[in-house]
């Protein structure tokens, strides 16, 4: 169930990338129209940061009872 639910928010993460990536071409798009400039050479439009806002991921941390480190999945929502 558990290893469903990873494969379901992997592929929902997948298309958020995606769609962030034609909004971002489109804006920009927009400006090279409408300015007649190059976005990312005039008027460095550039992306900064892109991150998925509700996600799970594998990592390791350490554990405080033992001080080793282990595998854990940790899931972190931002707005």
């Amino acid at each position: 169930e558990g290893e469903r639910y990873l494969r379901g928010m992997a592929a929902a993460a997948n298309y958020a990338f995606v769609n962030r990536t034609i909004i971002t071409h489109s804006v920009r798009e927009t400006f090279r129209r409408v300015l007649g400039r190059d976005p990312k050479a005039d008027l460095r439009m550039h992306m900064v940061y892109d991150v998925s806002h509700n996600i799970a991921k594998r990592e390791e941390h350490v554990d405080p009872a033992d001080g080793r480190r282990k595998p854990a999945l940790v899931h972190r929502k931002g707005a």
